[in-house]
């Protein structure tokens, strides 16, 4: 741009005093041409007119250059610096994953390779099993023949029913059970346990042999049963009663003073003036004087030493009956009535009064009921076999 173009562009006043009508046309104004006609004159100066500047334009279009290369510029850098390696990192990830993903694959066929070798060995062996299993069914049967063969044989030549040796140690074993439930005689149950497996023995067969066992076990568990002796206690408690009248007493006390009495010599009624000494000495004889601060202990009245012998005689028998019945409650009340007569009444120094104390006190601690083991597994097992038996007979 020239300086005479620059000096025009600066003084937009020099080019609307000039009159230029290009310029009035350049500035879109209307000509108003009724207006020289009638050569008025507008009072109003003419509107200045403000050109776009080429130097804002040119300056607009290098900002924005500018800014267009800053933005490329960025995006190179993100592209470069952020973009890319996060795209490598992925790369790289979805390269493992498909390595990793056919590792995986080669061990799953690994592991159905295996699953079907396994699966094919398993039915081998699923077949091997059932092979064994018809063996083993076919052995026992065979044993089982062989058994009611050699029992048949056994019994041929010795002329013994084994069915006779079961029912006979069945109804043994049961009289055992019985007697055990309700009565708790351990001694009892164990002899008639012994007797079944003398019969057993007796009859010398081998399908007796798993009864006899049972037996043995049932017999062993009565014998470890920590029993307590009722019935020597019980006679003991018998020859106690007989023994009770020679037990001493307490001693009687000695009076002090004698009683005085209002008389001396018999007074007969000869007149009415002894009649009132007549009638007052058949009274005092009639009454009977006692201290009252002697105990109870002391007894004067042969009878009432009578009524004690008798009441420790009966609670001895209670406690008798009681340790026959096994009654802990009933014992435990005898012994605290006995032992309180004995304390009370009778000479606690005795030999015999403390013998007596010493083997309550030793019942007192006695188990009366121990824990019963459970013998129904012999007659259990008999019954089975005799049912084994039965069946064989009916099968045959």
């Amino acid at each position: 741009m020239s300086s005479d173009d620059r000096e025009q562009t600066d003084d937009p006043s020099a080019e609307a005093e000039s009159g230029d009508p290009s310029a009035d046309a350049e500035s879109g104004e209307p000509i108003d041409e009724d207006a020289d006609d009638d050569g008025s004159a507008d009072p109003s100066p003419p509107a200045a007119t403000t050109e776009p500047s080429p130097r804002g334009g040119k300056a607009a279009i290098v900002v924005s250059a500018i800014a267009f290369a800053l933005l490329l510029a960025g995006a190179w850098y993100w592209h470069q610096y952020r973009y890319a390696p996060a795209l490598t990192a992925l790369a790289q990830d979805v390269a493992g994953a498909g390595a990793g993903q056919a590792g995986l694959a080669a061990e799953l066929e690994a592991t159905r390779a295996g699953i079907e070798t396994v699966a094919a060995e398993a039915s081998g062996a699923l077949t091997q099993v059932d092979a064994l299993g018809a063996k083993i069914d076919s052995a026992v049967k065979g044993q089982a023949d062989l058994r009611r063969s050699v029992s048949a044989l056994y019994e041929k030549e010795t002329q013994t029913s084994v069915d006779w040796v079961l029912a006979e140690a069945e109804y043994l074993v049961l009289a055992a059970t019985q007697r055990l439930a309700l009565e708790r005689d351990i001694d009892t149950a164990i002899a008639a346990l012994r007797a079944a497996d003398q019969r057993l023995r007796s009859a010398d067969h081998p399908d007796l042999i798993p009864i006899r066992d049972q037996l043995i076990k049932d017999i062993t568990a009565l014998e470890g049963v920590n029993r307590a002796d009722v019935e020597g206690l019980a006679l003991y408690l018998a020859k106690t009663i007989d023994q009770v009248d020679d037990l001493p007493t307490k001693p009687i006390a000695e009076e002090i003073t004698p009683f005085a009495t209002v008389r001396e010599g018999e007074y007969a009624a000869t007149d009415w003036r002894r009649l009132g000494y007549a009638i007052w000495s058949d009274l005092v004889d009639l009454v009977e004087v006692k201290d009252a601060d002697l105990p109870d202990s002391v007894l004067f009245d042969p009878e009432l030493r009578y009524f004690l012998r008798q009441n420790l005689k009966l609670e001895l028998a209670s406690a008798r009956l009681a340790v026959l019945r096994r009654d802990r409650a009933n014992l435990d009340a005898s012994v605290v009535l006995i032992k309180r007569l004995l304390g009370s009444y009778y000479d606690e120094n005795d030999a015999g009064v403390k013998s007596i104390t010493a083997r309550l006190d030793e019942a007192a601690t006695l188990e009366l009921k121990p824990q019963l083991p459970n013998i129904s597994g012999s007659l259990d097992v008999i019954r089975r076999q005799r049912a084994e038996r039965s069946g064989a007979e009916a099968a045959q």
